[in-house]
């Protein structure tokens, strides 16, 4: 099942629709599905489209301060794919390529918000050569001076459903949360963890929305804009699929 939540979105997405309008051109021999994947690339790449769907998927979450928040029973920070093994002949390491969830969890703790900070073990099965991303986390977080009897990984996870569900297994389902994702996945999350019993506080981080102003640079394509389009797709497929099957 993980395999077909994960190709599916591609399928839906602009570059998949692209492949399949230009597979049909050569099949059918038609122009039209040449001028239409066409269409798709220059509204799917474009700069202001794409950071309306972005404000659109994050809405409302905005920046909270950390001060404003009361303290919790627990600080749950989820995976993010933000790791990468770093391999060489001689030496392997791991890297934190997104940092804002893991630094933000540290922050929260440190500020004396939870006396318990949770990192979820995603790892889906065709990365199985690499630790879980909680582990990591959790060794980064202690070389940080995080002391190791405040901090919990769950066990193995592949999506934000098994997340939910295996955080439960180590705290009580009626605990307070401040749950730390990223701004555009914090409604599916949030709507997760309230489904388990939990009280959730949103920490929203990572936030996509680009506040630059309006210039003749907004209308060319670019490589940004298409992923926010993307990515507005896979994550309303997203809320869809556990709206109707939850």
């Amino acid at each position: 099942m993980i395999y077909l939540h994960k190709i599916l979105p591609f399928f839906l997405s602009p570059l998949g629709i692209i492949l399949i309008l230009l597979m049909a051109s050569f099949f059918f021999k038609r122009r039209i599905f040449v001028f239409l994947a066409f269409i798709v690339l220059v509204v799917s790449s474009n700069p202001i489209i794409g950071n309306y769907l972005m404000q659109k998927l994050e809405y409302p979450y905005v920046p909270v301060s950390i001060n404003s928040l009361q303290k919790h029973d627990a600080i749950v920070v989820l995976s993010m794919g933000g790791t990468k093994k770093v391999r060489t002949n001689s030496n392997t390491r791991y890297e934190i390529v997104n940092a804002s969830r893991f630094f933000s969890g540290v922050d929260l703790l440190k500020n004396n918000k939870a006396d318990l900070l949770i990192f979820t073990a995603g790892q889906v099965p065709w990365s199985a050569n690499r630790r879980p991303e909680g582990v990591v986390l959790r060794e980064k977080a202690i070389s940080f001076g995080i002391s190791q009897t405040k901090i919990m990984v769950t066990q193995k996870v592949k999506n934000t459903f098994e997340e939910s569900l295996a955080v439960k297994k180590l705290i009580p389902n009626n605990s307070s949360i401040i749950l730390v994702t990223s701004a555009f996945h914090m409604h599916r999350s949030k709507y997760l963890f309230e489904r388990q019993g939990f009280r959730v506080t949103p920490f929203a981080v990572d936030f996509r929305i680009s506040n630059a102003k309006i210039s003749i640079f907004s209308f060319l394509p670019t490589e940004s804009a298409i992923s926010k389009t993307s990515l507005f797709i896979r994550e309303n497929l997203g809320r869809l699929y556990y709206k109707l099957f939850l």
